[in-house]
């Protein structure tokens, strides 16, 4: 009788410990396949703002995501997949971005810089945050590179087509990016009234081209 009171008790604190371990821990909940992909993207990219591209790990992105690991991997098999597919929803947010700011203001060669000049100058802090620790992590992922110099390519192909204005089209869209990847590396951060000065110095020259 006393080892059957014993085993009780011990079963009892068992099934006691796993039921408070799981609320203080617990697991991700599942997500459908369908749905999981946005959820685990969205996880990538904030971990990768938080704490870079190095220290990203798949059981961490799927842990904040509330999906299993298996199923991270239906969607993204390594790491570098991973990367690749937030790399490749960066850009398509960027070129979204650019082409509706262009075409609100009438597609003109002015739009498109004052389109990058917005981007350049209302950057969010977020994904400012995201985009410098990728670009970071370029040297160890050079396959990241890819479609940015794609997109690059794209953007400053509008500006190389502007007749007599391509000369300064392409040195105004080169400032801004040199404005952006100065902030990004961490080389350089202009104050408040120096940015303000710099984006009305820009929209006014760009406001003069056709």
């Amino acid at each position: 009788m006393s080892s059957e009171v014993d085993l009780s008790f011990f079963k009892l604190y068992y099934t006691y410990s796993i039921v408070t371990t799981r609320k203080r821990n617990p697991m991700p909940r599942p997500a459908s396949r369908a749905s999981s992909r946005p959820n685990i993207l969205d996880a990538a990219a904030e971990l990768i703002a938080q704490h870079g591209v190095h220290d990203l790990t798949l059981e961490g992105v799927a842990y904040r995501a509330g999906v299993t690991k298996g199923g991270l991997i239906y969607h993204f098999k390594t790491k570098d997949d991973l990367l690749a597919a937030v790399v490749e929803r960066v850009l398509i947010q960027v070129e979204e971005r650019y082409r509706s700011r262009a075409e609100r203001h009438g597609n003109t060669l002015a739009a498109r810089l004052s389109s990058l000049v917005e981007e350049t100058f209302d950057f969010p802090e977020d994904e400012k945050r995201l985009q410098a620790n990728l670009l970071a992590a370029a040297s160890s992922y050079p396959h990241l590179l890819g479609p940015v110099q794609a997109m690059f390519a794209r953007i400053y192909g509008q500006f190389s087509e502007a007749g007599a204005n391509t000369g300064l089209a392409l040195v105004l869209a080169a400032a801004l990016d040199g404005i952006v990847f100065l902030e990004l590396q961490n080389l350089h951060h202009f104050a408040p009234d120096e940015r303000e000065a710099m984006r009305q110095a820009i929209l006014t020259i760009s406001r003069q081209l056709s």
